[in-house]
């Protein structure tokens, strides 16, 4: 279908703003806790309640090993060591069988220079918080990078959505020679081996995925950040399109133009910027310096409810990162406008927070030693306020940004 079709397709005029927007607040102070000192090689971190005891727990990976820390003693519990999960990249956690306590699914055997590399796991909890955990290889999956749980198709099951960063013909410097594809594995279930896969639209270096429910919808899309710059996964049901047409993509924002690897985006996340318009911020280029930031209405859609308009053009936040490798959006303020928070591992590493008051945007620095790899959040104490976690791989550790009220 061509693209100016599926534009005509997806989106109708902007919805009007809203008479009385709410009112911004200003940006709170954080407290730091570091949860974990010793982590090396952290690279990703990630909140779900494992336990089923009803709070956020916090999971982090790198070196080849997966840990969870157990809310609100924090203490750390092996869930795979590099024995087990060596050239481990990423992990994603979810109770699948409905006992209340999650599944983790982990993506190892990654090497940057070998594509056709790659392992999926499944790792099972023990009887008991103190318990080994069980684990079991899934498929292989050359050049595995990201894995996330979603619901694409709307029928309340999980489903597991797998990210390589190339095509297994990829090859250094450019790694353009195959594009690389999503995978997704429907109604997973840890009793039940793993459905057929499902291949998804090709990307060319497919670094980072966000899984995002639009508002009103009954269903997940998937956000990728690659060479291409940043394109919108979805799944529709026949009688809608057609059964070649049922699941696509559609370009959201081009990134930055340059010399490939380095061009493109590299880390992507979905919020708001008021009620009515969508707020989209990604690291540019790959593994890169900038962090941007691109708004557009929210508007009607008779899939999906609402689904954002065209973008608009890019707001730089900060051009001053170096090996940006960390983004995520929290309303930490309760004002209805997301915050962003970035980070990066090179010189000068850093975690920072940027505000919007209205008409531009603020950096504050909340932490510099960290050697930024991955940002998560949730409302790790209960208080009804998000917070932030970050891990730091060259500085090993594990940090919680609190806000603080005063």
């Amino acid at each position: 279908m061509p693209l100016a079709s599926l534009l005509l397709l997806l989106l109708s005029p902007a919805a009007p703003a809203p008479d009385d927007p709410p009112a911004i607040r200003p940006l709170p102070s954080f407290e730091r806790i570091v949860l974990d000192d010793d982590f090396p090689g952290a690279y990703q971190v990630e909140v779900a309640d494992v336990d089923g005891d009803g709070r956020l727990d916090v999971i982090a990976l790198g070196g080849g090993s997966c840990a969870w820390y157990r809310n609100p003693s924090w203490t750390k519990h092996l869930i795979t060591g590099p024995d087990t999960t060596p050239g481990i990249i990423s992990s994603a956690a979810a109770d699948l069988d409905g006992d209340g306590r999650a599944e983790v699914a982990i993506a190892y055997d990654f090497e940057m220079n070998a594509p056709r590399r790659g392992k999926l796991g499944l790792a099972l909890p023990g009887e008991s918080a103190e318990a080994p955990w069980s684990f079991r290889t899934l498929a292989e999956i050359p050049s595995i990078h990201r894995v996330r749980w979603a619901d694409v198709d709307g029928d309340e099951r999980l489903d597991l959505v797998v990210a390589p960063l190339f095509g297994a013909d990829a090859a250094p410097p450019d790694y353009q020679q195959d594009p690389a594809r999503l995978v997704v594995y429907r109604d997973v279930a840890p009793d039940r081996p793993l459905p057929e896969p499902e291949l998804a639209t090709r990307a060319l270096v497919q670094h980072a995925i966000a899984v995002e429910r639009l508002p009103g919808a009954d269903r997940d899309v998937v956000l990728s950040a690659n060479n291409e710059g940043v394109t919108l996964h979805r799944r529709l049901d026949p009688p809608i399109l057609p059964a070649e047409e049922q699941e696509f993509l559609t370009p959201l924002v081009p990134g930055l133009f340059g010399p490939p690897p380095a061009r493109g985006a590299s880390e992507v996340h979905l919020g708001r910027l008021s009620e009515d318009r969508a707020l989209l911020v990604t690291i540019e280029p790959w593994h890169g310096s900038i962090v941007a930031a691109y708004d557009a209405p929210f508007v009607p859609h008779r899939r999906f409810n609402r689904v954002p308009g065209p973008f608009g053009p890019r707001t730089i936040l900060d051009r001053t990162l170096d090996q940006g490798h960390a983004l995520w959006l929290a309303d930490v303020n309760h004002d209805g406008y997301d915050e962003v928070f970035a980070g990066h591992r090179g010189d000068d590493h850093r975690v920072s927070a940027y505000h919007f008051d209205g008409s531009s945007w603020t950096r504050t620095v909340l932490d510099r030693d960290i050697a930024a790899q991955d940002l998560r959040g949730g409302d790790l104490d209960g208080d009804g306020s998000p917070d932030v976690v970050a891990v730091g791989g060259a500085t090993r550790n594990v940090v919680w940004y609190r806000p603080r009220s005063d």
